[in-house]
């Protein structure tokens, strides 16, 4: 089984994605920090493999020295082949993705080095 996790800032539309391509059915809402805990959906791949997607709440800069319970947000993340950086556009897309890859980095366990696919919303 091959495993995937969301990224980004808060209320970037990561619980949204995963309840549209999974059968998770996270909470959706309009303000920041509505995802408080991991949620895990899975997706049938056209091949036929499942694939297991987490969305973990949303990081804030401090995340990898536990800001905002960022380091165990993270730690769900080592687990992860690839992550899907979901990003709003609406702001400074350039600067909320530099944002997110240094709390990678910084938490280390690899974590900085793993394959991304930017995923632009709104």
């Amino acid at each position: 089984m091959e495993r995937f996790g969301f990224v980004g800032l808060p209320n970037a539309g990561k619980s949204s994605l995963l309840r549209r391509i999974s059968n998770a059915k996270p909470k959706v809402a309009e303000y920041p920090f509505t995802t408080i805990a991991p949620v895990l959906g899975t997706v049938e791949a056209p091949d036929g493999r499942q694939l297991t997607v987490a969305d973990v709440p949303g990081l804030v800069e401090g995340a990898s020295e536990g800001v905002g319970l960022g380091d165990e947000f993270l730690a769900h993340l080592e687990r992860a082949r690839l992550f899907l950086h979901v990003i709003d556009v609406t702001a400074d897309a350039a600067e909320r993705f530099t944002a997110i890859d240094r709390e990678l980095a910084a938490y280390g366990a690899g974590l900085g080095e793993r394959p991304q696919l930017v995923v632009l919303n709104k």
